[in-house]
């Protein structure tokens, strides 16, 4: 019975890793993508989890929303700060500034 309970917490763990992993990805790629359009830089090549929340999705089954944040440049020297939040590997929510206007993208599915 141990042994049973031990191997469904290794699997719990590793499907959450690699959820993780995954949505981490998407994110990454997403947000390159998006910023790289607008003509902005994401700095450092990556984001940072920063909160997960349990929520409904859309095919009925309880996940995880992850929000990142990522720090992008309008000319190499100024910083400024997104939001990305993803549910499972596809992108909910995404905020970031190009010229002091707020762009907002959305997947009204979730929030």
């Amino acid at each position: 019975m141990n042994g049973l309970l031990l191997l469904l917490l290794s699997g719990t763990i590793l499907g959450v890793w690699y959820g993780n992993t995954k949505a981490k990805e998407s994110a990454i790629s997403y947000v390159t993508e998006t910023l790289q359009d607008a003509g902005l830089q994401l700095l450092d090549g990556s984001i940072c989890l920063y909160k997960v929340w349990p929520t409904r999705m859309a095919s009925g089954y309880i996940g995880l929303l992850r929000f990142y944040d990522f720090e992008y440049t309008t000319n190499g020297v100024d910083r400024h700060r997104g939001i990305v939040v993803m549910a499972a590997d596809n992108i909910e929510y995404l905020q970031y500034q190009i010229d002091g206007q707020t762009i907002i993208t959305t997947n009204n599915n979730y929030l």
